[in-house]
Parts: C-alpha cells; sequence; structure tokens
C-alpha cells in the first residue's frame, strides 16, 4: 500500500518529477470527474511497465535502456489494485494535485498507475510525491527509523528483529519428529494424514519448535518447497 501525489497537466519522461517534461495540458476536471475516473481504476486491469524501471531484458535494466534513447517493447502485467482512496483534491491554482492511498497487488508501478489516472483525465499527469506505508503484514507503525537503528546497540538492534515465521502468517503449522525433521531438511518428502494445503510451515517439534522452512500438502504427503539451513535454523533458536 502506498500514499502518493499527482501533479496534473504535466507528464514527463519518466512518471515523476525526476524526469523531464514531455507535454502540458490545462487541467479543466471536476471533482466528480475524478471520483468517477478512480472507480475504473480499481480492480483487475493491465499495466505497461515504464522504460525507467529495474525491469530487464536480456539481462540489462529497462533504466539502461531509457537512459540511450532506446525504446523496448514491453509485455503488459496483470496487476489488481484492491482500493484507491482519495486522501486530498486540489485542482484549482497552478498545481493542481490529486493524493491516493493505493492498496495494490505485487508488481504495481504506481508512477504508471498515476500516468494513466492523467490520462484518463484529459490532462495527463506524473507523481510528485511517493510513500510505501505497508508491505504485506507489516505496516509504517512498526517502521524503525534509520537515525534511531544507529542510535541502538547491537543488542537493541537484535531486540527489534522479527521471527522468520512472521512471513508466514496464513500457513498452516505442521510439527515433525527428529527423524521426520532430519529427512524434511535434506528435502524429501514425508508422509502424514495431513489434509491437503498450499501453504504449510514446517517446524520441528524440538527443540523449541524451530522452524525448518515451508512446502505443500498434497494427497496426504508433505513436499518442501523451501528449506532453512542448519546455520540459518540455529540462529532463529539463539536467545536475544
Amino acid at each position: 500500500a502506498y500514499e502518493t501525489t499527482i501533479l496534473l497537466g504535466q507528464r514527463t519522461s519518466t512518471g515523476d518529477a525526476e524526469g523531464e517534461l514531455i507535454a502540458e495540458a490545462p487541467v479543466v476536471v471536476s471533482a466528480e470527474q475524478v471520483t468517477q475516473t478512480l472507480k475504473r481504476f480499481t480492480g483487475a486491469q493491465t499495466q505497461i511497465p515504464p522504460m525507467h524501471s529495474a525491469l530487464k531484458r536480456d539481462g540489462k535494466p529497462l533504466y539502461e535502456y531509457a537512459r540511450e534513447g532506446i525504446d523496448v517493447e514491453r509485455e503488459p502485467r496483470h496487476v489488481t489494485i484492491h482500493a484507491l482512496e482519495l486522501l486530498g483534491l486540489q485542482l484549482d491554482g497552478p498545481s493542481p494535485t490529486v493524493r491516493l492511498h493505493v492498496a495494490c497487488s505485487k508488481g504495481t508501478y504506481i508512477r504508471t498507475l498515476g500516468e494513466d489516472i492523467g490520462l484518463a483525465l484529459g490532462c495527463g499527469g506524473h507523481l510528485i510525491a511517493l510513500r510505501r506505508v505497508r508491505s504485506g503484514p507489516f505496516n509504517e507503525a512498526q517502521c524503525v527509523r534509520l537515525e534511531d537503528l544507529e542510535a541502538q546497540s547491537e543488542a537493541q538492534r537484535d531486540t527489534a528483529l522479527q521471527p522468520a515465521d512472521v512471513l508466514l502468517r496464513g500457513h498452516v503449522r505442521i510439527e515433525l519428529g527428529d527423524e521426520d525433521a532430519g529427512r524434511f531438511l535434506s528435502g524429501l518428502r514425508r508422509r502424514g494424514a495431513w489434509p491437503d494445503a498450499s501453504e504449510v510451515a514446517v517446524y520441528s517439534a524440538s527443540p523449541s519448535s524451530s522452524l525448518l522452512g515451508t512446502g505443500h500438502v498434497r494427497a496426504g504427503e508433505l513436499i518442501p518447497s523451501r528449506l532453512l539451513s542448519p546455520i540459518e535454523i540455529q540462529q532463529t533458536l539463539q536467545p536475544t
């Protein structure tokens, strides 16, 4: 999720304020038009990735092609805008802006969204502010400022770290005995009376229910997906 501000009436080469101005148009837009346009950009849709992005073509980031003046054909991407909330609207004056809260799927380019909204309004636009306020289960309130982190001791920084399985909320939990845990860590499938599940977090029963990795269950068979190394497992068991 992001908070962003679109400056209407100007298009740039990068879709944000760092690019060169490439087009200007008068902004003759009502608040109702903005509201209706935002509804059109909610839900499943396709985007053309911007040239000024880290997406690679033949092992080379697109922004390098863009700096050389080369325009590369890009395949459309399927993305989902889960919610578009209008946070602020200023249509009068020399700098008309739209401020938004955007909740979206992975892979969404907010710069492209801003440009597309500007074009749909008939005047063009580009981003002048962008701030990520949520990523997966983590939100802005859980962040630690770099200045605060630099002022902390190593022990204090360790206490700020989240356990690895905070990323696995929503995964079905399975615990394995010592023998099965060892075989699972070797990449071997295990059989048991488990119901089918697409996302499973696998733990050893001892010591301390340590996280071993992730997998999925199909027809009573636990199939490894990602495994922690013995060193990583030991690190998770160290007291903070």
